[in-house]
This record gives C-alpha cells, structure tokens and sequence, in this order.
C-alpha cells in the first residue's frame, strides 16, 4: 500500500515540478534558437538521473529490453511528425497536460486528437519490423560524468537567474525518475500506448491498471497546484477553429508517438536512459521537427497578418 500511495506523491510532485518550471520541448527548442541551450540539454537529461537516484535501475532495464531498440525509418519520420505536432500545438506530451491544468481546455481536444491518431495508426505499426536490442546494465560511469558536466554547466555557464529554473527542472527529472522505477509505464504516452494495444490490437491484458490513471491524475493535481494563474472556466473562450487545430495537432502527434512507440515522455524517461539507438533518433527528429512546426507556424503567421492588413 505504501509503495502504491508514495507513486500518487511522487507523480504529484513531477506534476508541481512541471508546472513551476514550464517544462516542455517546444520551449526548450525556442530557447536553443535564442542561444540559450541550458534549458533544452538540461530537460534532454532529465531520464538519466534514473542510473543514480534508483537502486533497482540494473533490473529495470535488464527487465525492459523492449524499451531498446535498433535505428529504423518509423523511428525517424514517427520523430518529425510528433515534433511537427507538437509546434503546431505550442506544446509537447507534459506541457500540454500542465496547460490543461490551469485551464486551457482546447487542449483536450489535444489529448483527444492524440489518442485518434495513435489507434487509427496502430494497425499500421503492428505490421512494421522493430529489432530489439539487448539490455545495457551498466553505464553508470558515462552517466555520472555527464551529469556532472550538466550541473557545473548550470552553476559556471548559465546566468544566476536562470539557475533556479534548471536546478528545478533537474529535481524534476530525479523525482519523475524516481517514478519511473515504480512504475516504467507511468507516462502519459505509455497509457495511450496501452489503451490503443488493448482496444485496437485486441489485447485484453493492455488495458492500464487504476494505479496508472491514479498517477496520470495526481500528475493534473500537482500541476492545478502550482499553476500561478488558472483560467476559471467561465473566463474560457471557446473558439472552434482553435479546437479544430488542437485536434489536427493532436493526431499529428498520436501518428508520430505511435510510429516511434512513444511520445517525447516516454522517449526522454525510459527509452533515451536505456541508451536505445533508436529513441536517439527519434529524440534528434522530434528536436527538428519543431524547429520545422514552428518556423511553418511563424511563416502563416505573418502571411495571415499581412493579408488581413491589406484585406
């Protein structure tokens, strides 16, 4: 029972911690582009604290061989096609949930979009060939070192303002890696993964525990918490086109989670850790996937401004 409640306490507080640091991929992007990597390097890393803070990390990964897997081209056009997606909604798999939290509700129609794109593409990437690799047990040197090198990037290179946000958003990848030892499939992704297996593939023993849709709410819980403003819903403006884009985003994303067997969460906290070739490249197609969504995003914008002023 401990072990159960301790998960809910801890997805609460990666949800405070999510919502304090505005964690998200779409913004670690926009600040890469404005030459203040910190940020994108620091949530890149996020996972990897799960090779110190967990002492059952060896059995987790030698008992997760799945999460690893070989180079193949779903893995690179599921990367662009979920970063696209995730430009085109202004934020990634946790940012889009901690937006929904302070009450920007067009994001369920995100998350709706999400899981339509991801089971009407599920026949597709059940007939696709992905080669699992063996287990690596053992890495804790170059995992150490790294980390090393990325908190004396924070307190040596980065501003002292900037400190507090990405010492934040390093608690929040020991906490939520901390989960991931409890629960590996605790991630947002992960449950749609499962939902679309047992209701698509027809895998009965897919459908997500309770415990799983526990964490997924106390994650909303935490980030309601902390959200320093929170749309009352009476002061939230329905627009139908803004939905109709969230819902496009939003399969944009479920197609490209599906084709690369997980969103950004999944990818950052269990398959990047697990030093999986694979979600390397789908992590570097996600990173230039919104580069592209949102140098598209910038270009329509002008062009609707433009016109609409000579109109």
């Amino acid at each position: 029972m401990i072990p159960y409640a301790f998960t809910l306490l801890l997805a609460c507080f990666v949800g405070i911690l999510a919502q304090k640091t505005g964690l998200c991929m779409v913004r670690g992007v926009q600040e890469f582009q404005a030459k203040r990597p910190g940020f994108l390097l620091t949530t890149l890393c996020c996972g990897f604290w799960l090779w110190l803070v967990s002492p059952i990390s060896d059995q987790l990964f030698t008992d997760s061989a799945l999460f690893r897997h070989s180079i193949s081209f779903p893995f690179f056009i599921g990367g662009l096609l979920f970063g696209l997606g995730s430009a085109m909604n202004k934020g990634c798999a946790i940012s889009t949930i901690s937006k929904l939290a302070k009450g920007h509700y067009q994001m369920i129609a995100t998350l709706l979009g999400w899981l339509i794109g991801w089971i009407l593409f599920a026949p597709v990437t059940l007939n696709m060939s992905y080669t699992t690799l063996a287990p690596i047990t053992s890495p804790s040197i170059t995992v150490t070192v790294m980390l090393f090198l990325l908190i004396a990037l924070i307190f040596f290179r980065v501003p002292s303002s900037k400190r507090p946000i990405l010492l934040g958003v390093v608690l929040f990848g020991i906490i939520a890696s901390l989960l991931t030892s409890l629960l590996p499939n605790w991630s947002p992704s992960e449950l749609f993964k499962d939902i679309a297996a047992a209701s698509i593939h027809g895998e009965p023993d897919k459908w997500p525990s309770i415990q799983r849709y526990l964490v997924i709410v106390s994650l909303i819980i935490g980030m309601a918490i902390s959200a320093r403003k929170r749309l009352n819903f009476r002061e939230f403006q329905l627009r139908p086109l803004q939905l109709v884009l969230h819902l496009c985003a939003g399969i944009i994303m479920g197609i490209g989670a599906s084709l690369a067997l997980g969103g950004n969460d999944s990818q950052l906290f269990v398959a990047l850790p697990a030093f999986s070739p694979a979600a390397a490249l789908t992590v570097i197609s996600m990173l230039v996937g919104t580069m592209a969504g949102i140098f598209i995003r910038k270009k329509l914008k002008y062009y609707l401004t433009d016109y609409l002023r000579n109109s």
